[in-house]
């Protein structure tokens, strides 16, 4: 394939399918975030509406429980994930204008592959880096558990 047919056939396409996964991986990461904040708010309102019926108490606590372990993750993992995301989508960018740029000859051109080659580094290095962070954290954070807590009660019993 040669490089016009890559810059007018499939580089632009690529980009912008790039560009539309990324915005709309992280709008779903938003709406998620919102929906959390939402349940937190339900449950306080169970919590003042159940008064002090220990059957209704305990099913709050146990939707309290299911909306702290995802905000849980969503607070240690979901800022990591988002922010490789958008690195990716900076490399992505990047290269493409590096691609773009190739064919040009002269000082002005020089220049803007240079920065577009800088950029292109910059941005593989923080995608692989917050990535790794993202890793890391998903693996190493302790997960908020209630599992011990119901065996202590399950054994009192």
């Amino acid at each position: 394939m040669n490089q016009a047919n890559l810059i007018s056939g499939g580089l632009p396409l690529l980009l912008v399918a790039v560009t539309i996964a990324v915005l709309a991986f992280i709008a779903y990461r938003r709406r998620e975030s919102k929906a959390l904040t939402r349940d937190a708010a339900l449950a306080r309102d169970l919590r003042d509406a159940a008064g002090g019926d220990a059957v209704r108490l305990a099913a709050v606590d146990e939707f309290e429980t299911a909306i702290y372990q995802r905000l849980f993750y969503a607070s240690t993992v979901g800022p990591k994930i988002r922010a490789s995301a958008f690195s990716l989508l900076g490399l992505a960018l990047s290269l493409g204008l590096a691609v773009v740029l190739a064919p040009l000859d002269g000082f002005t051109a020089t220049t803007a592959k240079t920065i577009a080659a800088v950029l292109a580094v910059g941005f593989g290095l923080a995608t692989v880096a917050f990535a790794a962070w993202a890793v890391y954290h998903a693996v190493s954070t302790p997960r908020v558990s209630f599992a011990e807590s119901y065996a202590d009660a399950d054994d009192d019993e």
